[in-house]
């Protein structure tokens, strides 16, 4: 129920729809309710030829109002006429039962498909609202997973548990009073029966929770190998892992496979089971009816059929509430999946009515920083010290594993500080509109990020309001045009997934057009050229050029022929700052990067004895 008053918010979105699901599915029970009913007075016209046999005429029950109703509208001169209006009356009654059965399962089918999109959005809105430590945390293909396979569940099952909800007690209800009304002493003895449906329920319920939760985990452990596996596919390839992979994967499907048959089992074993303590319910008020009947004559022959017949469609609304029950162990095995997600606050939200920055001014200081993934982890980076001048031109080096991505992580706010401020032109980054502030950067990395679309939409990627011209004018200063043009379709050609149909260089060169175009005041090049051939770095380092004219540049590289000529250069170790000063200055005094520049042959053997 927890997880229905959860969920219910979402429905009442489309009450219009669940108004008329709710109406139908009154108009469903009554129809239905009057079916079995007139079943069991075809039966007695069939067999005694008269439905108002028997009635009270100066005490009349509830029974003998509805018979007396019955009987005025059905009974004619002749038997054979009378069967064939009661006929023709079962048939109508059928005819409005499956109508308005199935407009309950048109509206609710709409309302169904409505939801999962409403929750898939939602979700999806959250998750990209989350900080990159959210995703670093957890497995991509289990966020996958619970965004696609436990929302679907999760709508399934509780969709077609509202109905049920609603519909199946309203016909045990209505059903009871009929019961009541023919034989009070024959309801009260099949009610004692109904604690077996209470032992029988619970038990395969709490059976099936466990296996549909293992279910779930067993299809994000899927999705998670599918996503790397593909990912990573070129690895495959090259290590001839393929027997390997293929291994892994058959023993997550078999984990699942076996879950599955788990839980189905169970499932179809609720209504089985259900019925069979019903079939026994019915034939022991079989016997007990009869003897009433045939021996003692206290009850009508003509409503002991009738009773038989609303007994058994009683059955109906009490096997499909046990079905209930089992959807509704499935829905919280996904709802806790589907919750949990929703229910992880995003570390990092704008703050309401933040300053927006307006242009980078002066500079941007680091207040003794210092920072780590988690609570439980050592510091990447401690204590650091620095400024960065509006207009300059900076270098972070260091070995790798330092730290240095790390600190220009922090400068868009990738991540906050655990220690200490960063402050930009005096403000502390926090305080500041956080779409606005990223605005600010201009980042290109080594692992250039292309999406699965044509050449424009990715250089204009996350701009609705740039022209032609615009794209064009960014691409040529990014060195970009001439490549793009020769492409079979030119601007509109996609690129594959992740630019696969591109070489680096025009990946990178498509990164930086797209950089360009957004004009920053600060561009961040971490480790730009590192992964390049030749030719392709003096393009690309062409295209860097302009981007950064006219802009402060941050620099990150473990390569310090890039940025010898960089005015300042900081040095990086262990995730503390050393250093900081022009080439020259540190080969001269700081043994870390001396050690970096022997190790790239850039210091000769009289610099090295120097």
């Amino acid at each position: 129920m927890r997880v229905f008053a959860r969920f219910t918010p979402y429905l009442l979105r489309y009450w219009p729809h669940l108004a008329a699901t709710l109406l139908s599915t009154g108009l469903f029970v009554l129809f239905t309710a009057a079916a079995y009913w007139l079943a069991g007075s075809f039966l007695h016209v069939l067999f005694t030829g008269d439905i108002a046999s028997q009635i009270n005429q100066t005490d009349p029950s509830l029974n003998d109002r509805l018979k007396a109703v019955t009987s005025h509208l059905l009974v004619t001169d002749t038997r054979l006429m009378t069967l064939f209006y009661t006929a023709v009356a079962i048939v109508a009654a059928f005819l409005g039962k499956n109508l308005f059965g199935y407009l309950q399962l048109y509206f609710i089918s709409f309302i169904e498909q409505r939801v999962i999109k409403d929750l898939r959005d939602q979700m999806f809105s959250h998750l990209l609202k989350q900080d990159l430590g959210f995703f670093h945390e957890r497995r991509r293909g289990d966020v996958m997973s619970t965004l696609l396979n436990d929302v679907q569940q999760l709508n399934q099952a509780l969709n077609k548990s509202f109905t049920k909800i609603v519909r199946d007690p309203i016909s045990l209800v209505v059903l009871l009073i009929l019961l009541f009304a023919v034989s009070t002493k024959l309801t009260i003895a099949a009610l004692f029966a109904i604690p077996l449906f209470g032992w029988v329920i619970p038990v395969l319920g709490a059976k099936i929770r466990s296996h549909a939760a293992s279910m779930q985990e067993a299809v994000a452990g899927i999705t998670s190998q599918l996503q790397e596996t593909f990912s990573g596919i070129r690895v495959v390839k090259a290590f001839s892992a393929e027997a390997f992979e293929s291994e892994r994967f058959q023993a997550r499907t078999h984990a699942y496979y076996r879950s599955a048959v788990r839980r189905e089992s169970l499932r179809r074993l609720t209504i089985p089971s259900t019925e069979l303590v019903g079939i026994l319910i019915f034939s022991g008020i079989l016997y007990v009816g009869g003897e009433l009947v045939l021996v003692r004559g206290t009850i009508p022959s003509g409503d002991f059929v009738r009773f038989l017949v609303l007994l058994f469609g009683l059955l109906s609304p009490v096997g499909s509430m046990t079905n209930l029950y089992a959807n509704i162990r499935v829905a919280e095995a996904a709802g806790e999946r589907v919750f949990r997600v929703l229910d992880t606050p995003p570390r990092m939200l704008p703050a309401p009515g933040a300053p927006v920055p307006g242009t980078f001014r002066q500079s941007i200081r680091f207040d003794n920083v210092s920072f780590r993934y988690q609570p439980d982890e050592p510091h990447v980076l401690s204590n650091i010290a620095m400024t960065i001048q509006q207009g300059e031109r900076l270098a972070v080096v260091g070995k790798s594993g330092s730290g240095k991505s790390t600190l220009l992580n922090l400068l868009p706010r990738f991540y906050d500080p655990v220690e200490g401020s960063i402050r930009l032109d005096d403000t502390d980054l926090r305080s500041y509109d956080l779409h606005a502030l990223r605005r600010l950067f201009g980042v290109v990395t080594q692992q250039v990020v292309l999406f699965h679309t044509t050449v424009r939409e990715n250089i204009a990627y996350g701009m609705d309001d740039v022209g032609e011209e615009e794209i064009i004018h960014a691409a040529r200063e990014a060195h970009a045009d001439d490549f793009i043009r020769s492409l079979p379709e030119g601007y509109d050609t996609i690129v594959g997934e992740e630019g696969a149909l591109l070489s680096g260089g025009q990946r990178q060169r498509i990164s930086i057009a797209r950089a360009l175009l957004r004009n920053p005041s600060i561009v961040i090049l971490d480790e730009a050229t590192s992964a390049l051939d030749p030719e392709s770095e003096e393009a690309v380092n062409a295209a860097l050029a302009r981007l950064a004219e006219g802009r402060t540049v941050v620099t990150v590289t473990h390569r310090l022929a890039a940025v010898r000529q960089s005015e300042r250069i900081l040095v990086i170790d262990e995730g503390r700052l050393i250093a900081e000063g022009s080439h020259d200055q540190l080969l001269r005094e700081n043994r870390v990067y001396r050690d970096l520049a022997r190790q790239q042959k850039l210091l000769s053997t009289d610099e090295d004895q120097t």
